[in-house]
């Protein structure tokens, strides 16, 4: 999900708003909800454009919004000062509340920016409570800004994304205390690297033979969330490509995740399948995102995988995160499991097997 982006926003905005962190609690309301704060003729013009960005689909494999957009008047901004995602939309030319509130809020020398065209996008975290991302969309025009949002939507998006990710792993980290951490130390220990693993996780496999390791939790027993690692030892990072990556996949699932029955095994589902090159914890990697199914069509659900190489273990490390919950809305699922796939690290004692190597 982290993924480099094609711009940078200017850091040198100042709001009029100053917070202070002592103090602060956390931020409010629904994850995928994002409050919009914009004038009603300016709502009008853009909103099919902001929707098109922000509520864009992801197939679960049941379509569900990334975010869902609730216009609200500026009026009644206070009311919504801590809750976790606020999007302000406005306009230089225009004289209305919203614009006059960014015109005041800009630093001069970034609307200086903004009347060039070379930026339009401008963020604000943690301004009124932890864990909350306030973001400014500005241009001259209605129509240029509506042009940037388009050109930029991927990256406009993002930033909500990623926010989502780092509220998932502040959970993960507040209950760090009821972690398996004698299962991450052993990881450590005997293979070189670790992640979290949450109390209600329990191991299906741990193969050194097989360099594979997965975890499962099944909390309610009718929702499954897979977490598995495979890694072997390779020096040519340019194995990663589109292609291996998938055959990588598929020949590891139909190894290690089979039914009960041994008659079906999980496969990548030929539909809604991105692939693109990430920033995953500081490493290039290739990052996976789709659908699983069982070959024999009886079940299948959302999973994420990211794979690079790591210079420090001269490895090449797959990781990947699925999510079986048939009947309920699974993108906040599949999100839980893509934190805890943020939570590797490479470190420990790296074991010495003869069996890790072919």
């Amino acid at each position: 999900m982290i993924r480099p982006l094609s711009f940078v926003a200017v850091v040198i905005v100042v709001f009029l708003f100053v917070s202070c962190e002592i103090g602060k609690t956390n931020a409010v309301g629904q994850d995928d909800e994002i409050i919009v704060f914009a004038d009603s003729l300016t709502w009008i013009q853009l909103e099919p454009t902001l929707k098109q960005v922000f509520e864009d689909t992801v197939f679960t494999p049941i379509p569900e919004r990334w975010f869902s957009l609730r216009w609200t008047d500026i009026s009644l901004f206070d009311q919504f000062e801590k809750h976790k995602n606020r999007l302000i939309v406005g306009t230089l030319d225009s004289d209305d509340p919203v614009a006059r509130y960014l015109q005041q809020s800009l630093d001069p020398a970034v609307q200086v920016l903004v009347e060039e065209g070379k930026e339009f996008v401008f963020t604000k975290y943690d301004s009124r409570a932890r864990g909350q991302l306030t973001m400014f969309l500005t241009g001259v025009n209605a129509t240029g800004l509506k042009n940037s949002i388009h050109h930029r939507a991927a990256d406009i998006l993002y930033y909500f994304k990623n926010m989502s990710l780092k509220r998932e792993l502040a959970l993960i980290e507040a209950e760090s205390n009821y972690h398996k951490k004698e299962i991450e130390q052993s990881l450590a220990e005997r293979y070189g690297w670790s992640m979290t693993i949450q109390h209600d996780y329990w191991v299906a496999i741990d193969s050194a033979e097989s360099r594979f390791f997965w975890v499962r939790r099944a909390n309610p027993p009718d929702m499954e969330r897979w977490i598995w690692v495979h890694w072997l030892e390779s020096d040519n990072p340019a194995l990663l490509t589109d292609r291996w990556v998938v055959t990588l996949r598929d020949s590891l699932t139909r190894k290690f995740l089979r039914t009960a029955e041994d008659d079906a095994y999980v496969e990548i589902a030929p539909y809604h399948l991105q692939i693109q090159p990430v920033n995953f914890l500081g490493r290039y990697a290739i990052e996976a995102r789709g659908n699983w199914r069982f070959t024999d069509k009886s079940g299948g659900g959302p999973f994420v995988s990211y794979t690079f190489y790591d210079e420090q273990t001269k490895r090449i490390y797959m990781l990947d995160g699925s999510v079986f919950a048939p009947r309920v809305e699974k993108k906040k699922l599949i999100l839980q499991v893509d934190g805890l796939l943020h939570t590797f690290r490479v470190g420990g004692t790296k074991h010495q097997l003869s069996a890790s190597k072919d």
